[in-house]
């Protein structure tokens, strides 16, 4: 008997495949900071449309609540304030405004979730909209723009009329650093417009040479010519290099004798340095004379033995000729086959002086059976036996059971009806015989229960409440679940040179709060930046004054003396890199006291960086089509990526049963989609049956559903109740780059794990190769190996060492 889907099962459901659907198919709107600096104001007013609420596929839920309708603002005559009207008549929910090659969104606001049961309105009021606008002019590095404040909802902002930034006009500079021989100078400019500075480098000043010495190249060792500088003198440098001289070698000694077992060794000196390298000297070819002759039998080849002329211990077997193979007989039958047993025929070779014999089998008769006799007759419950003979020998027989014939049942007759609680029982008789009898359980009708699941805390447990429809004394708690317990977390409230802190642990469920220990004031002082209250000189240290930001402490360190800058430690981003342009950042002198800085450029980032949360619907999806979302650059807005989503299915309703089925007969059910107009039906089976019911939760793919398994007949097990594929839950990852694959960036299901798109790519690293190692030592005949390992993935490769002294040859 099919069982009831409790209320509290339906709504979770409800709830659940409407949240899905707003993560998946509602526009985001973003929303648009403004420079809060102004210079002219005007104030206009417009006639706007409420930005729409996306539709929700689960559940509808309303738009968000519109401003109250502004009566139309008068005109004023207020300095740096105007009234008009805008041509535009309403301002898109969202879009896009580009200056200079940057886009920015328009502003724009989300609307807040409402609850699920709330109905949509079926009419949209229209809102006159009022705005002050302010012009933010153009400065060296910042763009211009029209920033328009609305009166009535802060939702309605935006900014155009975008100005590109009018760059740094720079004066014709102004030497702060001579280039000289050794050293190159520093040219200072400054900004007309902001006082903003920048450097060039000043090359240092040409330098010419004259040659000292000149050194002859030789057989170990490459020639050079020495230069040294006319302007400082003692400065020098190697050039013009001549390659080594190749080796002088003689015509070479023998140094090892060849014999037929190994090479001999010829070597070979250099008249000039005394350097040496080998050559092999090829083994004596052996030759041979004949012996003996052996001749060939049955089983073993014939062959000639040949003896080494150099060596008579040595020999070989040659000329081999095939082994002649056995001249079988007839055969004699030494043992007769019967029915069952197999026979044996024996065979002689006819070979001279050979002996051998091999046998065969003779395959066993088999039976030849009758076609039997039934010996037994059956009954009922009683199988039968039929009898067979073998026709060649009729002492060997076997028996087959004769089926019995069964019962022949009549429809039966109710002889205890069944109640809730207790079984009826129909009993049959069978009409081939009357004394065979047997009776079958009628089930209890049964009790049917509302399932309630209460979740656990952090300190009560859970547990799933069955309450009985037709009597509450039966209802009943089970599945108990555990509580939870509190998961702490542990929270460090700092000290600080003056003040104690704390170590507290804290339930990140319930807020539960244990107090772990007191942190004792650390007596480490916040120092600030310094102020510099002695100069440095050429001859004397400068001095810094560092003060503490908590108890006003002070301390002192030393300025080196003037140097030479060594622009090296990080500095302050003063222009942000974006995903293909690149930034400004200053960049300090390393020396300790020194805060002499330059500007230099910062690489472009080479990936985009994706806002997942803010994104565009393009197209609305359906049931069985998908829809397309647009996401932006969170560096610039201007870079755009779509992918798809939805179109996964209907999400049917519980149904209607439009024919009620019978003991017999089955009913159908009619199920409309939540989403669309489309139904389907589906069988309602016969009331007789009993089922056991699974309820198996939805995934992110596919669809939840309750299982109804027959206990009487699989075959009618059917599935209802079916609940909508929770959908993907996406999220993005940054996966770095290794020397064994590319890095990448990856839009992912943080439920399921499953990849939907992938981009970004970068490319392998490099191996970090170690410094190898020796694998096969070089010889004067043979090159050498070198094997290098990769300290991040153990990959090798190998080089090849040149063999030793062997450059001459």
């Amino acid at each position: 008997m099919k069982r009831r889907v409790s209320t509290a099962k339906r709504i979770v459901a409800v709830t659940l495949a409407a949240t899905v659907a707003v993560s998946l198919t509602g526009c985001k709107k973003r929303k648009n900071t403004n420079d809060t600096t102004s210079s002219d104001v005007t104030t206009s007013q417009s006639q706007a449309a409420v930005p729409e609420t996306p539709e929700v596929t689960a559940t509808p839920a309303p738009t968000a609540t519109p401003a109250p309708t502004a009566a139309p603002a008068e005109n004023t005559d207020k300095k740096d304030n105007t009234t008009s009207e805008p041509t535009k008549t309403e301002k898109p929910s969202t879009g896009t405004s580009t200056s200079g090659g940057t886009t920015k969104p328009a502003a724009t606001k989300t609307p807040a979730p409402a609850p699920a049961a709330t109905p949509a309105p079926t009419a949209k009021p229209q809102v006159k909209y009022t705005f002050t606008v302010r012009r933010h002019e153009a400065t060296c590095t910042t763009q211009g723009y029209d920033e328009h404040i609305c009166h009535e909802w802060g939702g309605m902002n935006y900014n155009d009329r975008f100005v590109p930034a009018k760059g740094h006009n720079w004066d014709g500079g102004t030497v702060t650093k001579a280039a000289t021989y050794t050293e190159t100078g520093i040219k200072t400019f400054k900004c007309k417009e902001c006082d903003e500075t920048r450097t060039e480098e000043i090359p240092s000043l040409n330098k010419t040479y004259h040659i000292k010495s000149v050194v002859a190249p030789t057989c170990t060792a490459e020639g050079y010519t020495i230069y040294e500088c006319n302007e400082v003198p003692g400065l020098t440098y190697k050039g013009d290099y001549k390659a080594k001289l190749p080796h002088a070698y003689d015509a070479g000694k023998v140094t090892k004798p060849a014999t037929i077992y190994e090479k001999g060794v010829k070597t070979f000196t250099c008249t000039s340095c005394g350097a040496t390298y080998t050559e092999d000297i090829p083994v004596v070819e052996k030759t041979w004379h004949k012996g003996n002759t052996v001749a060939p039998t049955c089983t073993e080849k014939g062959y000639t033995i040949y003896i080494c002329d150099q060596d008579s211990a040595l020999t070989e077997k040659r000329d081999y000729t095939n082994a002649l193979g056995h001249a079988w007989d007839t055969g004699t039958v030494t043992t007769a086959a019967t029915c069952t047993t197999a026979g044996v025929k024996t065979y002689k070779c006819q070979n001279t002086g050979c002996a051998e014999t091999k046998t065969e089998e003779i395959p066993a008769l088999g039976h030849k059976w009758d076609d039997g006799t039934v010996t037994k007759a059956p009954t009922c419950t009683e199988d039968g036996v039929k009898t067979f003979t073998c026709l060649n020998d009729k002492n060997h027989t076997y028996t087959e059971p004769v089926p019995a014939t069964g019962h022949a049942w009549g429809e039966g007759v109710v002889t205890k009806k069944p109640t809730y609680e207790e079984d009826g029982e129909r009993t049959y008789t069978c009409q081939n015989d009357g004394t065979h009898v047997y009776t079958e359980v009628i089930p209890a009708l049964g009790y049917t229960f509302t399932e309630t699941v209460v979740p656990p805390t952090c300190t009560e447990d859970g547990y799933t409440l069955h309450t009985c429809n037709e009597n509450p004394a039966k209802t009943y708690q089970d599945t108990p679940v555990a509580a939870l317990g509190h998961q702490y977390k542990e929270v460090t409230t700092p000290a600080t040179c003056g003040a104690p802190g704390s170590v507290d642990n804290v339930c990140e469920r319930c807020n539960d709060k244990q107090h772990v220990k007191d942190l004792h004031a650390t007596g480490e002082h916040q120092w600030d930046e310094g102020v510099v209250t002695k100069e440095p000189t050429a001859t004397e240290t400068g001095i810094k004054t560092f003060t503490c930001k908590v108890c006003q402490e002070t301390k002192t360190e030393d300025i080196p003396k003037v140097h030479e800058h060594d622009y090296t430690r990080l500095g302050e981003i003063v222009k942000e890199p974006s995903c293909e342009t690149e930034g400004e950042r200053w960049m300090y002198c390393s020396y300790e006291g020194c805060n002499e800085r330059v500007l230099m450029p910062v690489p472009a980032i080479g990936y985009h960086d994706w806002d997942t949360e803010h994104t565009e619907c393009l197209k609305k999806a359906t049931c069985t089509e998908k829809g397309t979302m647009l996401m932006h650059c969170k560096r610039d807005a201007s870079h755009t990526m779509t992918y798809s989503y939805g179109g996964t299915g209907h999400v049917w309703n519980e149904g209607v049963i439009t024919t009620p089925p019978t003991y017999d007969e089955y009913g159908v059910k009619t199920l409309h989609c939540k989403n669309c107009d489309a139904t389907k039906t589906e069988k309602v089976l016969p009331t007789k049956y009993t089922f056991t019911v699974t309820v198996v939760q939805p995934t992110c793919t596919e669809d939840g559903y309750t299982m109804h398994k027959c206990n009487q007949d699989d075959s009618l097990s059917y599935k209802d109740n079916f609940v909508h594929s929770t959908g993907h839950h996406a999220a993005k990852r940054v996966i770095e780059s290794t020397c064994k694959e590319e890095g990448r960036t990856e839009i992912y299901c943080k439920v399921c794990g499953d990849v939907s798109s992938t981009f970004d790519f970068t490319p392998k690293k490099d191996h970090t190769w170690d410094n190898g190692v020796v694998t096969t030592e070089p010889t004067a005949e043979k090159e050498g190996v070198k094997t290098y390992t990769c300290t991040v993935c153990n990959e090798t490769k190998t080089e090849t060492i040149p063999r030793l002294n062997g450059s001459g040859k």
